[in-house]
């Protein structure tokens, strides 16, 4: 459905008029939410799709078709992200099961208790070991979820550089947290 009020609205949008924007968060957010919701059953989750959703619509507000209908371009927008959220997270448990199967534990003991806070100390403590272009790179990967493009496109590096310097980190946080340990396995599942 393609409502005369949504055409103005997308109108007033691509030309960069905030109330327009907001008129139409307001009109959609919520029906976004729970379509969002209705697939991935969390929350959190959810509100960051519409939240997503809505920043994609601002930042390409001008490639928009007022013409077409934006309530299907919306939907399709958070589908998509939807998609791409049960993808990331397939990915993920598949990435910590083949890490499971490659690492072998040979000193474990089920009494033997881990301290998580140390664990993290531990492993802050490497990352600040990390020279400091080196150990940016890093925590944008990492802690920001940035990809190498973006990463390299912020910092005014190569694509190339970002990736050696990744290689490099987890290279050295291998090291020393040893493959075969049991705090390797640990760090591989809370961290990767």
């Amino acid at each position: 459905m393609h409502t005369e009020a949504d055409k103005d609205l997308v109108r007033l949008l691509k030309n960069g008029n905030i109330d327009a924007f907001d008129e139409l968060f307001s009109k959609y957010s919520r029906r976004i939410y729970f379509f969002a919701i209705s697939f991935l059953k969390n929350k959190e989750d959810s509100e960051g799709i519409v939240q997503e959703t809505f920043f994609r619509i601002w930042k390409n507000r001008k490639k928009i078709d007022e013409y077409c209908s934006f309530r299907s371009f919306l939907f399709s927008i958070s589908y998509n992200l939807i998609m791409d959220h049960f993808r990331k997270k397939l990915k993920e448990k598949e990435y910590c099961d083949f890490l499971k199967s490659r690492i072998q534990i040979k000193d474990f003991s089920t009494d033997k208790e881990i301290d998580f806070h140390n664990l993290n100390e531990h492993y802050q403590e490497l990352i600040q070991q990390l020279p400091e272009r080196r150990r940016q790179i890093y925590m944008m990967a990492r802690f920001e979820g940035c990809s190498s493009k973006e990463i390299a496109r912020r910092l005014k590096i190569s694509v190339n550089t970002v990736e050696n310097q990744m290689t490099a980190a987890l290279k050295f946080l291998r090291k020393k947290l040893g493959q075969e340990s049991i705090i390797a396995l640990i760090f591989y599942n809370l961290f990767w």
